[in-house]
């Protein structure tokens, strides 16, 4: 099997397969596959109209592979990545296993994985509608806090879609951005990944169908949120920053991008807490209306 890094040209054929599935993983949208590519270790190979895909800096120890996609025969396709990465010398995985596809590798491959639940990666899904309006009881904190940012900075306070002829002002905040942070003493070399895939981002956010809103307070950005739509037609929250020097500023840049997205998407996928405990409690204060759960798979 050929692996190879993912190139943005590859955008089409990638599509092509991810696309007729149907799925609103945030793993699997074109735009996260590539922008992750330096973090995770991406690469891809394409045959015979399957898309597979491995994360070399992913899993402690092991590669990780998520199921083959697109095939029509997930448990030849599978037994053919664990032979391709024992001849490598890797120790291999899946990750980004659906309910759906453990249950067929459980049926057609009796005994050949140890499954086991990846909390830290299911994806946080919420109803657009409802955070547009943070609407019902268990949101009225979050409304509250909403309406008090409005309060504190209405009159200066504006809200507006994310333009290509303004990259170079949302870029420059991002650089701010990123500089506070490390000041505040947020771990560099995470801080770093970031700052440079939102870079990476930004230099390529039409063709990666990226779309978003910005903060200005006065006439100075003070934040922004964009993400993509994915193939299932959920939008996914890629990025989501704001001064922190203004109070509730995430609660009201969520909530103005949900704005935005009604009419683009049912649902809002807030992606993983990757098992930080602060980040969880998080995405469980806005009342997830579903969390889509993935497994993992090590070889027995």
């Amino acid at each position: 099997m050929d692996f190879r890094s993912l190139h943005l040209e590859d955008k089409a054929a990638v599509n092509e397969v991810l696309l007729p599935l149907g799925r609103n993983d945030s793993a699997l949208g074109f735009a996260n596959l590539y922008s992750l590519t330096e973090k995770y270790g991406t690469q891809i190979c394409l045959e015979d109209g399957t898309l597979f895909v491995r994360q070399l800096e992913r899993a402690p120890g092991a590669v990780a592979y998520y199921p083959p996609l697109g095939t029509q025969d997930i448990a030849r396709d599978v037994r053919k990545l664990m032979d391709e990465a024992r001849a490598e010398g890797h120790e291999p995985c899946l990750v980004g296993l659906s309910p759906e596809e453990r249950e067929r590798l459980t049926a057609d491959l009796p005994g050949a994985f140890e499954f086991s639940s990846d909390r830290n990666f299911a994806d946080y899904l919420y109803l657009t509608d409802t955070i547009a309006a943070y609407e019902g009881p268990g949101l009225a904190k979050k409304r509250r806090e909403t309406n008090k940012f409005f309060q504190l900075y209405g009159r200066e306070a504006s809200f507006e879609p994310i333009v290509l002829d303004g990259m170079d002002e949302l870029r420059a905040y991002q650089q701010v951005w990123f500089e506070t942070s490390r000041r505040r003493g947020t771990d560099e070399h995470p801080l770093e990944l970031e700052h440079r895939k939102i870079l990476l981002d930004m230099d390529h956010f039409r063709e990666l169908d990226l779309e978003g809103i910005l903060l200005r307070i006065g006439d100075t950005v003070e934040g922004y949120a964009y993400g993509s739509v994915l193939p299932g037609g959920a939008f996914d929250v890629m990025v989501l920053k704001g001064n922190l020097d203004y109070r509730f500023v995430w609660r009201a840049l969520l909530r103005e991008l949900a704005r935005f997205c009604v009419g683009k998407a049912t649902y809002l996928n807030l992606e993983e807490d990757l098992g930080l405990p602060g980040l969880r409690e998080n995405k469980m204060s806005y009342q997830p209306c579903a969390l889509m759960e993935k497994f993992q798979g090590r070889l027995l």
